[in-house]
């Protein structure tokens, strides 16, 4: 079974997450994509990003309950 992880990510690195989970023989592995970008932004701009469920989804892919 092994330790649950999930990779996060931004909309921007999609696609060169799949690549890279891919060319490490992982193509289904769990991720949580969330709108981009994250730099720059107030600390409080991101908890809002934070706050719209994405806690929820996180813990959901954690116990395998959802490929996020």
């Amino acid at each position: 079974m092994g330790i649950p992880t999930v990779t996060v990510g931004t909309t921007a690195f999609t696609d060169l997450l799949q690549l890279e989970a891919e060319q490490r023989g992982l193509p289904e592995l769990d991720r949580l994509i969330i709108p981009h970008p994250l730099g720059g932004l107030r600390p409080e701009r991101v908890r809002a990003r934070v706050d719209d469920g994405v806690l929820d989804r996180l813990e959901a892919a954690l116990l395998g309950q959802a490929n996020s």
